[in-house]
C-alpha cells in the first residue's frame, strides 16, 4: 500500500467485567483476534473503545497493555480526548508518551460547539504541539459539529502534521469535495461500516470499522479488494453483513458490537454506565443474523 492507515482499521471494543473494571484477560482475546488478522492497523481508545468513560489512568493502562499484546503486529492509532480548551489539549499532547503508537486519532471537543474557524485554530494547534501525525475525525453525532469541507482541506494543506480523516458522515458531496481538495499523500477514511465501499468508491481509503471487532479477515479482504479497483466485488463480498449491520447499530455503538464479541466467545458483553448491555430482544437477533450469516459464507464456499 502506498499511504499508510490504508484498508481497515478496527476500532477495538474495550472490554468490561460485570462490576464495570476493564477485562483485561478478554482485551488480550480481542487484541489476538483482530492483530492476527488480516486487518491493517488498530485504532484504540475511540467512542467504541468507550474512551470518555475510562479515566486518564485507565487510558494509559489499556494502551500500554494492548502494545504488549500486539507485540509490533499492527499499528496502533491511539484516540485523544480534545476536552477542556484548546490550551489544555495542547499541553496533555505536548506531554504524552508516543512510543508504540503511530499516530492520533482526534475529534472536535464536543458539547462546546465551536465554529469553523474555532476548529481550524484547535486542530492546528495540536498538530504543532503533538509528537505523533494526527487523523482528524469529523463525527457530528457526537461532537455536535461539523468539520465543513473547506475547513478540512485548509488544514490538510496547511498542517502536514494532519495526515488523514475520519468521516463519519453520509454526505457523501461532503466527501467528493474533501477527497478532491485534500493532497493525494492525505488519507480519508470512513468511519461508517456501511459507507465503507460506496466512499472508497469515490476514492476513499479505506474504513475504521466497528465490526471489524468480530470480522476483520472478510472486511480487510474488502477493503483490500476496494483499494485494488475491484468496487463490485467489495460490495458483493459484504452484501452478507447488511442484516448484522443493522443489528449492531440498533441500540447504540457499542453496546450491539460487544453483544456479538460476547456472542462470538471473545468477551463479555458489559459496557459502562450509563451504556447497557443488549436487550434480550437485540441478543436474539444476533444470534439470528449470525447463524444466517454463517449458513451464507457455509454455501459460498462449497
Amino acid at each position: 500500500m502506498s499511504k499508510r492507515f490504508q484498508g481497515l482499521g478496527v476500532a477495538l471494543i474495550t472490554p468490561f467485567t460485570p462490576e464495570g473494571d476493564i477485562d483485561f484477560p478478554g482485551l488480550e482475546r480481542m487484541v489476538h483476534h483482530v492483530a492476527s488478522s488480516k486487518a491493517h492497523y488498530l485504532v484504540a481508545l475511540g467512542s467504541t473503545g468507550e474512551a470518555m468513560l475510562m479515566s486518564g489512568d485507565e487510558h494509559r493502562r489499556v494502551l500500554d497493555f494492548i502494545m504488549e499484546v500486539n507485540a509490533g503486529r499492527l499499528p496502533i492509532v491511539a484516540g485523544f480526548d480534545g476536552q477542556g480548551g484548546t490550551l489544555a489539549a495542547v499541553e496533555r499532547i505536548a506531554t504524552m508518551d508516543p512510543k508504540g503508537l503511530s499516530a492520533l486519532l482526534v475529534s472536535p471537543p464536543s458539547y462546546i460547539k465551536p465554529g469553523q474557524e474555532g476548529m481550524k485554530s484547535h486542530f492546528k494547534a495540536l498538530a504543532e504541539a503533538a509528537p505523533l501525525p494526527i487523523i482528524m475525525y469529523n463525527v457530528p453525532s457526537r461532537a455536535g459539529v461539523t468539520m465543513s469541507p473547506q475547513t478540512i482541506v485548509e488544514l490538510s494543506l496547511e498542517c502536514p502534521a494532519l495526515i488523514g480523516l475520519k468521516q463519519a458522515s453520509d454526505d457523501f458531496v461532503a466527501f467528493r469535495e474533501i477527497r478532491q481538495g485534500v493532497p493525494e499523500s492525505f488519507v480519508v477514511l470512513s468511519g461508517d461500516d456501511e459507507n465503507a465501499v460506496p466512499m472508497m468508491a469515490m476514492g476513499g481509503d479505506g474504513l475504521v470499522s466497528v465490526i471489524g471487532n468480530a470480522y476483520p479477515d472478510a472486511w480487510a479482504s474488502a477493503m483490500d479488494l476496494a483499494l485494488f479497483g475491484s468496487v463490485k466485488e467489495a460490495e458483493q463480498a459484504l452484501s452478507c453483513f447488511q442484516p448484522l449491520l443493522s443489528c449492531i447499530f440498533s441500540e447504540g455503538n457499542p453496546t450491539g458490537i460487544k453483544a456479538l464479541c460476547s456472542l462470538l466467545g471473545m468477551c463479555g458483553p458489559h459496557a459502562r454506565l450509563p451504556l447497557m448491555p443488549a436487550s434480550q430482544l437485540l441478543q436474539d437477533q444476533l444470534y439470528a443474523a449470525v447463524a444466517d450469516l454463517d449458513a451464507v459464507r457455509a454455501l459460498a464456499r462449497d
